[in-house]
């Protein structure tokens, strides 16, 4: 749902007068973090669902749990940027449901079809089936969006929050009000 939301920040802060080049203005501290913690979870989802050991049955889940900590890093430290206090609280939300389930997200299962069911049955992916035993299940991924012509998608509240802040950081940096200049006449 991130990269939906993204499109539309875009597509919204270009109809207020936004301006694109704006974004390359923004100066993000440890940025390499976040592209870091995507590969880690990209490179643990590939092989659990390529059945291909990681290590140990916990490393899988420490790193996929590690992952969020480096973007809990980055975001903490561009703390001064509009709207990242939002996705701060919306990766915390994440990384603590991830941390007390074992490393895995708990998906509300009434939302998926029976294959993806299975599959996590099964114990493939970084998601997992929510059930009477999930910890703080308020914060798992048990809300469904189901937008015609778009795939339907399952989200949480760290997930909704982390969308509130990436929309609010490009609309606020693209629509930001440069100050004014003023020049007086030397007399």
């Amino acid at each position: 749902m991130l990269l939906e939301t993204l499109s539309l920040a875009l597509v919204i802060s270009l109809i207020n007068k936004g301006k694109l080049s704006r974004l390359g203005e923004l100066v993000l501290r440890e940025f390499w973090l976040v592209p870091l913690a995507l590969v880690i979870q990209s490179g643990i989802y590939w092989m659990v669902v390529r059945g291909i050991r990681v290590g140990p049955g916990w490393l899988s889940p420490v790193l996929d749990t590690g992952s969020y900590f480096l973007l809990l890093i980055f975001t903490i430290r561009n703390s001064s940027l509009p709207g990242i206090r939002w996705l701060t609280l919306g990766i915390v939300l994440n990384t603590l449901v991830i941390s007390l389930n074992g490393g895995v997200m708990p998906v509300d299962p009434s939302f998926l079809p029976e294959v993806n069911r299975r599959a996590l049955l099964e114990g493939q992916g970084t998601h997992g089936l929510m059930t009477a035993a999930t910890q703080v299940s308020f914060l798992a991924d048990r809300f469904c969006l189901a937008i015609p012509g778009l795939s339907k998608q399952v989200f949480s509240v760290g997930d909704s929050l982390i969308d509130l802040g990436s929309f609010l950081l490009v609309f606020k940096v693209m629509t930001r009000k440069l100050p004014k200049i003023s020049i007086h006449p030397e007399g």
